[in-house]
């Protein structure tokens, strides 16, 4: 069977700076931004726009929304394993069967089902974080040469060597979890460091972008969602059940064993925001006994993708 990849946006880059006055720190996840691929926005206005017509085809004329999916959908990965040329190491396979487990178990809502039907180890120096060089050329080179053309390949790479950096103004330590793009059609795969192949929110926040789910503070492709939420069917992720999300920079504002933002009042209404911090597609960090979820609406999507055009050669046959 051949194989093949797409791509989508960065995952989880912690950074945190360290000096005698001050401690700063960035949970960003997605450092690319939402349209660098180039199709991501007319691709996920095809998607919804099938989503409609089916919603209007459907016995209750577009009313109230099935929440069932019958059919399980079957997607082989291939496991791409980059080994430095002058590296002996492991493929992991014990931490890589984990990696689907976390999948199949976030998937399982929308009936979406993950199995490995091929590794490959890549002869490569590449690190993850050199991917992300030129605007991501040497990722899309990449990408070119490795991809394939029948299955969702996941590539598995190095972390940097030296995670931290020291300066005279203090400590700055980043760490690149994954990347892909969103619902394009530019490469057919998805990015992972080796050090994150258990965490529970990386592997599925990049998947969840391979199958059309923006960032919940998404603003780039269709503008800002209001707090109101008056325009959630448009602007923003487009998912009205997510509500307006300001974005980590606030995430001073979250409660973590409450798992809500408190005190962080829009200007313009007066009204706070409310955004799902344990959301898969946030940017916040896991909040005190509660699990990572996908919101009814975000499987929706999940499961539109998977069956359309733009994502159903990687099924299994």
């Amino acid at each position: 069977m051949k194989i093949r990849m797409f791509i989508i946006c960065l995952s989880l880059l912690f950074v945190t700076s360290l000096s005698a006055q001050e401690v700063k720190q960035d949970n960003s996840t997605c450092k690319v931004s939402a349209n660098v691929a180039g199709d991501e926005k007319s691709n996920s206005q095809y998607l919804y726009q099938l989503m409609k017509q089916k919603k209007q085809q459907s016995p209750t004329g577009g009313g109230a929304e099935v929440r069932g999916f019958d059919k399980t959908i079957v997607f082989p990965l291939r496991i791409g394993f980059i080994q430095h040329p002058n590296k002996r190491g492991s493929t992991r396979q014990f931490a890589i069967s984990r990696t689907i487990d976390i999948l199949n178990e976030a998937f399982e809502a929308a009936n979406i089902e993950f199995y490995i039907a091929q590794i490959d180890v890549i002869s490569s120096d590449l690190r993850i974080g050199d991917l992300q060089v030129g605007a991501y050329d040497i990722y899309d080179q990449f990408s070119k040469q490795y991809d394939v053309d029948d299955m969702i390949s996941m590539y598995l790479f190095d972390y940097d060597d030296q995670l931290c950096k020291e300066s005279s103004g203090g400590v700055s330590c980043g760490r690149t979890g994954g990347f892909s793009y969103i619902l394009s059609n530019r490469t057919n795969n998805i990015v992972l460091s080796k050090f994150d192949l258990e965490d529970h929110k990386v592997v599925v926040h990049e998947f969840g972008h391979f199958f059309g789910l923006y960032h919940t503070f998404e603003r780039d492709q269709f503008g800002r969602e209001l707090v109101t939420g008056d325009n959630c069917a448009s602007s923003g992720d487009m998912i009205c059940d997510t509500p307006s999300d300001p974005g980590p920079v606030y995430e001073v504002y979250v409660n973590y064993s409450k798992c809500r933002m408190i005190g962080y009042t829009d200007t313009d209404t007066n009204i706070d925001y409310t955004p799902l911090i344990n959301n898969y597609m946030s940017y916040y960090k896991p909040c005190f006994m509660k699990q990572y979820t996908f919101t009814p609406t975000q499987l929706e999507v999940i499961r539109a993708a998977a069956e359309s055009p733009l994502r159903m050669r990687f099924q299994e046959r």
